[in-house]
């Protein structure tokens, strides 16, 4: 097993020696969204002590770091073109990391941002070896969520944030007001239970916009938000009334932010037992 000099922070990785557990593991690593900016010395030293690497990641300078550092490198994307819908490749890709655990191997899996937002294989894995009695670790990255507050300049605590993908937001009619931030996700694969390169975003994202239209006006500005996967490139913020959506060019890695609308109202029997005076509230806004 490659692994970096005793001097490296490893003391997470404590699955490596834990004499109560079984001999494999599993190590799931986000790596961010830009290349090596947001990959961390923890996220480094689990790859390198790895016995075998997985990976599903797009950014192609990535990949080729990923095999110069590890020789038993193996990406898992053929899993989306091997299987017609999504689901089907997730429970392929997750067995493949349990059947790599349960050899007796340390694995490790890296991912693009998050390692378990829109990571369900991934999740499912860990979950699933861990009830196993195999150790487990999940080291954080940053995920597109994370990029959307900083670039954008959000505090989500200020008036609170909604999250949903955009598909689930529409067919279980997830509650939501015009008074939060809301953030959706996949907008450019709206119905899309399966993989196919060519699908066109117009016709989801326009039963989006009716959808939203309830809600917020057609002019309403919202924006379409893509990190940069790259340091000394700027991210892309596109802004753009709500009724153009259809129109605008979104691609596979666009997020939807949509601000407010209004202020939420206060509700006077509350302030009143909580004890707040509705004038401090007025100083803080």
């Amino acid at each position: 097993m490659k692994c970096l000099p005793m001097s490296a922070p490893l003391s997470r990785f404590h699955w490596i020696v834990a004499a109560s557990m079984k001999k494999g593991s599993l190590t799931i690593v986000g790596c961010g969204i830009k290349f090596m900016s947001h990959l961390t010395i923890e996220a480094k030293a689990a790859i390198a002590c790895a016995d075998v690497l997985f990976y599903l990641v797009s950014e192609p300078a990535m990949r080729a770091w990923l095999h110069a550092q590890h020789p038993y490198s193996l990406s898992l994307a053929s899993a989306y073109e091997k299987y017609p819908l999504r689901q089907q490749a997730y429970r392929d890709i997750t067995r493949t990391l349990l059947q790599a655990v349960a050899s007796e191997q340390h694995v490790c899996m890296v991912l693009e941002g998050h390692p378990v937002v829109f990571a369900k294989p991934a999740l499912d894995a860990v979950i699933q070896a861990s009830a196993a009695g195999y150790s487990t670790c999940i080291l954080p990255g940053i995920s597109a969520e994370d990029y959307l507050f900083a670039e954008l300049q959000i505090d989500p605590g200020l008036v609170g944030c909604q999250s949903y993908e955009a598909t689930d937001f529409l067919i279980h009619k997830r509650a939501f007001d015009g008074c939060s931030h809301l953030i959706l996700w996949q907008v450019s694969v709206i119905g899309l239970l399966g993989n196919n390169p060519d699908h066109a975003h117009q016709h989801g994202t326009q039963i989006l916009v009716d959808y939203l239209s309830h809600c917020y006006d057609l002019n309403h500005e919202v924006i379409l938000f893509e990190g940069s996967q790259y340091p000394h490139m700027a991210s892309r913020k596109q802004k753009i009334a709500l009724r153009h959506l259809p129109q605008a060019n979104i691609s596979r890695i666009s997020t939807l932010y949509v601000p407010p609308a209004r202020k939420a109202p206060c509700d006077m029997v509350m302030l009143e037992k909580l004890g707040i005076n509705i004038n401090d509230l007025q100083i803080a806004d």
